[in-house]
């Protein structure tokens, strides 16, 4: 188990997450309202006492506030951060007043906030099409060539050289499109379709719940139907590797090591560390031709579970989990709405298996968590940590958007009912719902906190609900 980052590491990953995601998100908020011509009075990142600021030339006070959690922009005519209106006599002039937040159209002001939360989501979309046009897209053809011990879908009557060509109806064209149908339903049955000789069958399985640990020690149930679909197709052969020199091809299918017959790529290694040095034949499928290739197994020098160094043998070829295809930019794009969507959608699932018990609150993170899985992904490298950057930032849009007022979810729930009334909700009413709301929240965030306290490993693991 890889050991968690120390606590300054933790802190800097932490707020270099929050920091940007908080400053985009209130940027597009700022950027939208002086396009439409409102005036800002403050911009700040965090909340409570001001740390450092400064007033610009247009009389917006940016500054860094102590409690940095999230952040505002509050326009002119607001009375607090919340964006509440002010009420009574502003004692403003008619071109003051024309630059103040309330008096814009109504579309306007919906677009103003509808920016914070797209600015984050467009952050999400940018970063996972940037992956994919960076290292192209996984395409794994999704024909099971293995089973785990205890695999639901073995019970449920597949077998080995299936295609499972269709979940609960939605079309699979490869493998990396089934985790989106299982790994967040432990526990449900679905309706497998697969291929088999040239017929489709259609086979009810339960997804089987399993607990899953990181690297660091993080748990979680997740739904696995116990499937392998590493087909052992060689995708790359060593210079001067005893592969190579046998005459094995980049397309080979690898069906036998000795008199082993292979179905898995993962049971090519356990037949190989053990005979570095030795003669032995590996058996291949190559336009639909077998080739029995002779050769001297390699060896290479490797650590141990104990550390200790142990000599094991090598072949020296690389089966990719399928192969990746280049893509163009403006199809990475699409892939990045498309996964970033995806994401929300798993939002929306945990969030009613929440509610509806099939999952326990612990799964519940606040700040402590969410600073607690920076360090860690910032420790991993740079590609995980930005990574981890984009879920966060999915997730504040999502948060953000929802009708709770005092989020930006709520002014829009309060638009959309001015926009049926024809006109708005009285000023004392708006107030009380964001206090209301704003009380939800703070209990929300007690809750999430104590939650992730509670799972630290200095209260014991305590379990406060769920």
């Amino acid at each position: 188990m890889t050991a968690s980052p120390n606590l300054l590491t933790t802190i800097f990953a932490f707020l270099l997450v929050l920091g940007p995601l908080v400053l985009i998100h209130e940027l597009g908020h700022y950027l939208v309202g002086r396009l439409f011509g409102v005036k800002a009075d403050a911009f700040s990142i965090g909340f409570g006492k001001e740390i450092a600021g400064w007033t610009d030339r247009r009389g917006t006070r940016w500054k860094l506030s102590m409690l940095p959690l999230g952040g505002y922009v509050q326009f002119a005519g607001d009375m607090n951060p919340a964006s509440a209106p002010t009420a009574g006599e502003d004692g403003l002039t008619a071109e003051e007043r024309a630059k103040t937040f309330h008096v814009k159209p109504l579309w306007q002001r919906a677009l103003i906030v509808f920016a914070g939360p797209l600015t984050n989501f467009v952050l999400c979309v940018l970063i996972l099409a940037g992956f994919v046009y960076a290292h192209g897209r996984l395409i794994a053809e999704p024909e099971i060539v293995g089973f785990s011990e205890t695999s639901s879908a073995k019970a449920a009557g597949l077998e080995i050289g299936d295609r499972i060509v269709a979940i609960d109806g939605d079309k699979i064209s490869s493998v990396t499109e089934i985790p989106e149908h299982t790994v967040y339903f432990p526990g449900k049955t679905v309706n497998l379709a697969v291929e088999r000789q040239g017929r489709t069958l259609v086979l009810p399985t339960k997804i089987a719940g399993e607990e899953v640990s990181d690297d660091f020690g993080n748990k979680a149930k997740i739904g696995d139907l116990g499937l392998d679909f590493a087909v052992p197709v060689v995708s790359g052969i060593m210079e001067d590797s005893p592969a190579e020199e046998a005459g094995m091809k980049v397309g080979d299918r690898i069906v036998a090591v000795g008199e082993t017959p292979i179905n898995s790529f993962r049971e090519v290694p356990p037949l190989v560390m053990p005979l570095a040095g030795k003669r032995t034949t590996v058996t291949v499928m190559r336009s639909g031709e077998a080739h029995v290739l002779p050769m001297t197994i390699g060896s290479a020098v490797q650590k141990d579970e104990k550390g200790q160094s142990v000599t094991v043998g090598r072949i020296g070829v690389e089966s990719g989990f399928g192969r990746l295809e280049k893509v163009g930019p403006l199809h990475a794009l699409g892939i990045g709405v498309e996964r970033s969507f995806g994401l929300m959608g798993t939002i929306v699932t945990g969030i009613r298996q929440i509610v509806t018990g099939d999952r326990s609150v612990r799964e519940l993170g606040g700040p402590i968590k969410i600073a607690k899985y920076s360090g860690e992904q910032f420790s991993l490298g740079w590609e995980p940590f930005v990574g981890f950057v984009a879920m966060i930032s999915i997730n504040l849009a999502f948060i953000n958007l929802l009708p709770i007022p005092g989020l930006d979810g709520g002014h829009l729930a309060f638009y959309a009912a001015e926009l049926v009334r024809r006109k708005p909700l009285g000023l004392r009413s708006q107030e009380w719902a964001i206090r209301t709301g704003v009380a939800l929240v703070l209990a929300l965030m007690l809750f999430v906190t104590v939650n992730d306290l509670a799972s630290l490993p200095i209260f014991g693991g305590l379990n406060f609900g769920g």
